[in-house]
């Protein structure tokens, strides 16, 4: 697929400030032979305002819908002229180099869908572990995402790819379809439920790290802080997940109904304990701060150590270096 043509299609809703930026990276890669579809399912004018600063870029508003991103997503596609589809969160930056590595990736006619790293912490913190990805699909139908965000050098074949960073060849997705738009409220597994289906039709998977994203989001807090209705929306989409792509099967039945709620409720159990220790412990602080503070008050000897006296070097000669004076070497002849 020599100079192939791209779309970058970006559904979003009622982010218009991330969204400004998300258009920005992209609109910023060197690669010529692009276009950007933003579908806007927003509750108010916000992002078709912010859309409307880069006449170069697509808009396509859906109204009066709610948990609609596999239907934005789709509704994105009947727009899209490109020989290689792309799907960008509105709150996802992609590195300067990205759209060139897409292109490059699917210059393998093996290759039905790409994605790559997704980084969830600010640098450095985000380069201090090192390893590859580990993103399967079991018989079973439970989903293992472990190590996308970490640092890596090797591309690798995967079962299943991230939302936020994917691409996929135009006739990949005219052989599996479009998005389920089964998958509610978080749609969660939208995208591995595709990814699934190209694989299905004889298409590799593969995770190129130097496709990078940064999704530094409030959504990337620890999975038992979030909402209920995420929550709900994780066992609902899972277990649906688990039954169309791995059938009924008491397999499946004891994996989604029994081991994978076992699991959450052993760890809810084991931070709920941590919480409560944690509250006790913060009373008895407390206590003992108190203790400490009256004790301060009727101690005079006490006070005055409270608010030690420092004695400091001289200052430098020269007041405007930040460089000490060195005292003279009396060794010296």
């Amino acid at each position: 697929m020599q100079d192939p043509f791209v779309t970058i299609i970006i559904p979003t809703c009622n982010r218009s400030f991330l969204l400004k930026h998300c258009i920005e990276h992209v609109l910023a890669q060197p690669y010529p032979r692009k276009e950007v579809i933003v579908v806007d399912s927003s509750s108010n004018d916000e992002s078709e305002s912010v859309v409307a600063h880069y006449p170069e870029v697509i808009s396509v508003r859906i109204r009066g819908q709610r948990n609609n991103r596999p239907q934005a997503k789709n509704t994105g596609m009947t727009y899209a002229s490109g020989d290689i589809i792309c799907f960008l969160d509105d709150d996802a930056m992609i590195c300067p180099t990205w759209l060139d590595t897409v292109v490059e990736i699917h210059q393998d006619h093996t290759i039905g869908a790409a994605g790559g790293r997704v980084v969830r912490a600010p640098q450095p913190y985000a380069d201090q572990v090192s390893g590859p990805p580990h993103m399967t699909v079991t018989r079973s139908g439970r989903v293992i995402w472990e190590g996308a965000d970490l640092v890596s050098t090797e591309r690798v074949d995967v079962d299943h790819l991230i939302s936020c960073n994917v691409s996929f060849r135009r006739d990949a997705l005219e052989q599996a379809g479009g998005f389920d738009p089964n998958y509610t409220l978080t749609s969660l597994r939208e995208e591995t439920d595709l990814c699934i289906r190209v694989k299905k039709a004889g298409w590799r998977l593969v995770y190129e790290p130097s496709m990078e994203v940064i999704h530094y989001s409030a959504r990337s807090q620890g999975y038992f802080m979030r909402q209920p209705v995420a929550q709900y929306s994780s066992g609902r989409n899972g277990v649906y997940f688990a039954i169309k792509q791995c059938g009924l099967t008491p397999q499946v039945l004891v994996d989604q109904m029994i081991v994978e709620p076992g699991k959450n409720f052993a760890k809810a159990s084991s931070l709920a304990a941590m919480f409560m220790v944690g509250a006790a412990a913060q009373v008895v602080g407390r206590a003992v701060g108190l203790g400490v503070g009256i004790t301060w008050l009727m101690s005079q000897k006490m006070r005055e150590a409270a608010d030690p006296r420092i004695h400091m070097r001289s200052r430098p000669l020269n007041e405007d270096s930040h460089v000490p004076v060195a005292d003279e070497d009396k060794s010296l002849v």
